[in-house]
């Protein structure tokens, strides 16, 4: 969806074909067509000087619907402009799972990736151990190693930067700490009873949301407990600190590390986001937005990210929009109406370049950060119970993106 288009601007060359790539049982379609677009208002530092844009997707009604941009931020962006120019398709396909899948996470460094499902488990796979797709030209993958030890359905993940632990929440109010097992490991080996480190106990209610900064050491959690976290896992009394919700703030769903490591930000389900500061557990700032009063649903915020490098918030929400906060002023930079459905999932690649979200209208949707404009759209999971995408994310430094679908697989493109 692109904002703020100037009529007087238009280019009038032709541009790259629109891709819309669909993967439903391992059918793939591709259309084409020709269309002619404004010149960005930002820096054209992913595409060349004669192409501002690769492609943009046609988003249908979305075309017809308006976006509020109150204000310009500036991004000082790195200069590797050729990072992740590229479209993306389907490769793998991760079965294995009984359950809607909540939750997924990359390794730092190798092609290995952990899943977390409602079927109590959580699984390893390795991209490196394939085998061929029946009705498919994608790759079908087999879990290395099944993590058990949640009462319920796991809804969180996180894995630590060194590739050396995750952590996993649940419904059942814990978060476990697990060694992460070698992605070489036999699939039929015996239990190991040392991959589960220990449970990290404090929560009263289903763990929504996890965070791990590779700076501080420190995990961060949130939960329906009404309550925020902060975990120092290693110590004989793991919690550092709580931040209590209250009735103005009500649940929060999901928290994250801001790039100032000395704060974190919350979002919850009555819309409202606060940023943190670790030492004195108080709120800095608020980040206003328009919330209303009519509907709690409207309000709710199904995910939180930051900016790797920017002091920018983005917020994913149940009633189809992603908003952009400045954390130093707390105010909004940018919202837009997303998708047809409810953004569930956000994630922004390591180079701070892309944004990439998720939701149940079954879509994934990747963003140049810069002009906030569609870059291609991929249809991978089908709905169940009117859900489809849990999560997305970024390989932290590999080509490879991935879902997590309530269908219960789990989807790798490269």
């Amino acid at each position: 969806m692109i904002a703020d288009l100037r009529d007087e601007e238009l280019i009038n060359q032709p541009r790259p074909p629109v891709v819309r790539t669909t993967d439903n049982e391992g059918s793939r379609i591709e259309e084409a067509e020709s269309i002619t677009f404004p010149s960005g208002g930002g820096k054209s530092f992913i595409m060349g000087a004669d192409d501002v844009f690769e492609c943009v997707l046609g988003l249908g009604d979305l075309a017809d619907l308006t976006v509020m941009n109150d204000s310009d931020y500036s991004y000082d962006l790195p200069p590797n402009k050729d990072a992740f120019r590229k479209m993306w398709n389907p490769k793998y396909t991760l079965r294995s799972h009984f359950d809607g899948v909540r939750a997924i996470a990359f390794h730092p460094t190798e092609p290995v990736l952990v899943t977390a499902s409602e079927d109590h488990t959580l699984k390893l796979w390795n991209l490196q151990k394939t085998v061929t797709a029946k009705k498919s030209a994608s790759l079908d993958v087999e879990p290395v190693y099944t993590f058990r030890a949640h009462i319920g359905p796991v809804l969180s993940l996180v894995i630590t930067s060194n590739g050396e632990h995750c952590f996993s929440g649940g419904i059942d109010s814990s978060i476990q700490w697990w060694n992460m097992p070698s992605p070489n490991v036999d699939p039929y080996d015996t239990y190991d009873p040392s991959t589960l480190v220990g449970t990290l106990n404090g929560h009263t209610d289903a763990v929504w949301g996890l965070s791990y900064s590779s700076i501080k050491k420190r995990l961060l959690s949130c939960s329906a407990d009404g309550t925020v976290r902060l975990w120092n896992p290693p110590e004989k009394s793991p919690c550092l600190s709580t931040f209590k919700g209250d009735k103005e703030h009500s649940i929060p769903t999901s928290v994250d590390f801001v790039c100032d490591p000395a704060h974190a930000v919350a979002s919850f389900n009555t819309g409202s986001i606060f940023i943190y500061d670790l030492e004195t557990s108080q709120p800095v700032i608020g980040l206003s937005s328009q919330v209303d009063s009519g509907s709690a649903l409207t309000n709710h915020i199904n995910k939180v990210v930051s900016h790797p490098t920017l002091p920018i918030t983005v917020t994913a929400h149940e009633d189809r929009q992603i908003k952009f906060f400045d954390n130093k002023t707390g105010k909004i930079i940018h919202q837009m109406v997303a998708h047809l459905d409810a953004v569930t999932s956000l994630a922004v690649d390591p180079n701070g370049i892309y944004l990439m979200s998720g939701s149940h209208d079954c879509s994934i949707r990747l963003w140049n950060l810069d002009t906030k404009t569609c870059v291609q759209e991929i249809t991978a999971h089908r709905k169940k119970l009117d859900e489809s995408i849990f999560d997305v994310a970024f390989h932290p430094s590999k080509a490879y993106i991935a879902s997590a679908g309530a269908d219960a697989l789990a989807k790798v493109f490269v």
